[in-house]
Order: structure tokens, then C-alpha cells, then sequence
């Protein structure tokens, strides 16, 4: 049977439901009609990062066509009609995460369209693509990351999607790369002058990862710890074998993402740590087992202490986080409650 607003109010003027009931039942039905299956949020993620890859990596195959005055036009249209498209979706059809989405591809081809605006002036050198910005290091590159970081940040604070952290995140891995040269002021930089800056820029952006976690509901940490653990990874993984103390920092530092993760109850954390922890191990045996007929007993044996380790863990993971979030409880009143 099917029930009409008309049953809805005769029921409120009998006294049956009280206007506050009904109004709770026709948001609980609008909520319902508006939720998002798994299905749809493929197609939608799907569909928007198919755009994405198509109007950013994709579409150098299409420069020499197009020249920079081309791709000018081509750019701004594309941001022009997806900034319009987005705002209908998202702010008047209320549909959050297609309208997200399509706000997305404009921040996404930014780097596109200043490049183009750029390289009309004769900005860049002879020889460069807007492909090389993948792939090469380089210090006026950051021209174009701050201003995808800029624009990227006036489209968050107008809709607070989450999504848009990823490209401010991904802009500001970019950015920690290319600053490099600038920071030094030469042509050539050593990788241990490119971990420094790696590893400072990685914990930069886990901390402002987790000010989002603290300040907001909405997840906007995530991008943040993954972009930052992949430059603090990155980073770490140059310190090792020459120097014994560097050496023992690694294995720690390892071992403490892993203990963060139990306490802020993310798993990005365990898995870089896990992960970092291996790699150390590794080195570890190699160091001491090198051209040793010992050396695959003893990858083997550390394979199993993790997986034991694992095991200790699951087992005792209530009591070891209940300890370290107890060594933490002030911070742990401020954090937003997650799940891991």
C-alpha cells in the first residue's frame, strides 16, 4: 500500500503523528531516495577520473595539434563548462558527489591551462612538453602547482568535498619535488638533499592531515597522510646501510608509524609502516647474511615473525589500543571517533 502527503497530514490533524514526526519521516524518505549505492559511486568515480586522465595526461597526444594558443581555448572551455555543469549538479540538484566530481576536472586541468598561458609568453625553454610536468623534476613547475592549489582551495571551501584534497594533496606532492632545486640553488642535487626536503615536506602534510582530523567530521585527512607518507617513505628509504645510527632511525621511525596508526586508527599508516618495517628487516638480513646460503632462511624467518606479529597483534589489538589512546586521552577528547 502505498501512502500519500494527503495520509500524511489527515494523520497529523487526528492527532496520529505529531508535524514533528511527519517532518522527520519525509527527511528520513528524501535521505533514503538521495543515498548513493556502491554501483552508482563506481560509475561516478569512475566517470570522473576517466575525464580527469583524459584531459590531463592524455592530453599532451593532442599539444602539437592544438599549440598553445589551442589548448588555451580548449582548457578554458573545459573549466568554463564543468565549473557551471558542477555548480547545478552539486549546490542546485543536490547531488553532492557527481556534482563533486565534475567540480574536480577543472581543478584537475589547471596545470594544463597554465602551462598553455605560459608557454604562449615563451615562459618555458625549447624542448619542454606539458607531459614532462609527470615526469621531470623542476623548479618552475611550482608556478603551476601553487596555482592549482590556490584554485583548488576557493572550490573546497565553497563545497567541502573530500575529494578535492586528493588534487590539493597530489599538487602538493608535486610541489615538494620541484622545490628542491629552488631550496638549494643548484643544478644538480644529491639524493640525500632531495630526501631532506622529502622528509620535511611528508611531515608537513601528515600534520596538516591530522589537523583535518582533529578540526573536521568530514574526512579530509586522508590524502594528506597518503601523500605525505608517500614523500616521508620516499624520503626515509635513502638513510640506511653507510651510517649505523641512520640505519636504527629507519627501523624506529617504521615502528612508529606503525604504533600512530593504533592510536589515530589509520590503516594508511600500518601499511607504510608495515611496509617501511619489511624493507628494513630486509637490509637488515642483507647486511649480515650477503652471499650467505643462510639468506632466504633468513627473509623466510623474518616473513614469519611479521606474520606472527600480525597475529599477536589481532589478537591483543583491544588492549594495545586501549593503552596507547589511554597515554593519549587529551588529544583523544579532540580527535573525531573513526573506524580503522
Amino acid at each position: 500500500m502505498r501512502y500519500t502527503d494527503e495520509h500524511l497530514n489527515e494523520a497529523v490533524k487526528n492527532d496520529i503523528f505529531s508535524d514533528e514526526q511527519v517532518t522527520q519521516f519525509r527527511n528520513y524518505v528524501k535521505n533514503a531516495n538521495n543515498h548513493v549505492s556502491k554501483f552508482q559511486m563506481v560509475l561516478y568515480y569512475g566517470g570522473g577520473l576517466l575525464i580527469i586522465s583524459a584531459l590531463t595526461w592524455l592530453m599532451e597526444s593532442s599539444w602539437d595539434s592544438f599549440g598553445a594558443l589551442g589548448m588555451i581555448i580548449v582548457s578554458s572551455l573545459y573549466i568554463t563548462v564543468f565549473l557551471i555543469a558542477g555548480y547545478i549538479i552539486f549546490f542546485k540538484k543536490k547531488l553532492e558527489i557527481a556534482g563533486g566530481l565534475l567540480l574536480a576536472v577543472p581543478i584537475a586541468i589547471m596545470p594544463l591551462f597554465l602551462y598553455s598561458l605560459l608557454q604562449s609568453f615563451d615562459f618555458w625553454p625549447q624542448g619542454w612538453t606539458y607531459s614532462d610536468y609527470y615526469f621531470w623534476v623542476n623548479g618552475k613547475w611550482i608556478i603551476l602547482e601553487i596555482g592549482t592549489i590556490l584554485f583548488a582551495l576557493l572550490i573546497l571551501a565553497k563545497t567541502k568535498f573530500p575529494f578535492h584534497v586528493f588534487l590539493i594533496a597530489g599538487a602538493l606532492w608535486f610541489l615538494s619535488m620541484d622545490m628542491v632545486k629552488i631550496v638549494y640553488q643548484k643544478t644538480y642535487i644529491t639524493w640525500t638533499e632531495r630526501a631532506i626536503i622529502s622528509n620535511i615536506f611528508g611531515l608537513i602534510m601528515i600534520g596538516i592531515g591530522y589537523f583535518a582530523d582533529i578540526k573536521f567530521k568530514k574526512d579530509y585527512s586522508f590524502w594528506f597522510y597518503l601523500f605525505g607518507l608517500l614523500a616521508l617513505s620516499s624520503g626515509l628509504s635513502v638513510f640506511y646501510n653507510n651510517d649505523v645510527l641512520k640505519f636504527i632511525l629507519l627501523g624506529a621511525a617504521n615502528v612508529l608509524l606503525i604504533l600512530f596508526s593504533v592510536f589515530i586508527k589509520r590503516n594508511v599508516f600500518l601499511v607504510f609502516g608495515t611496509i617501511g618495517l619489511t624493507e628494513f628487516l630486509s637490509r637488515l638480513s642483507w647486511k649480515f647474511f650477503r652471499g650467505s646460503v643462510f639468506f632466504p632462511f633468513a627473509l623466510t624467518i623474518i616473513g614469519v615473525l611479521l606474520i606472527l606479529s600480525g597475529i599477536f597483534f589481532q589478537k591483543n589489538r583491544k588492549k594495545i589500543d586501549e593503552y596507547i589512546t589511554g597515554k593519549f586521552s587529551i588529544v583523544e577528547k579532540l580527535r573525531p571517533k573513526r573506524n580503522m
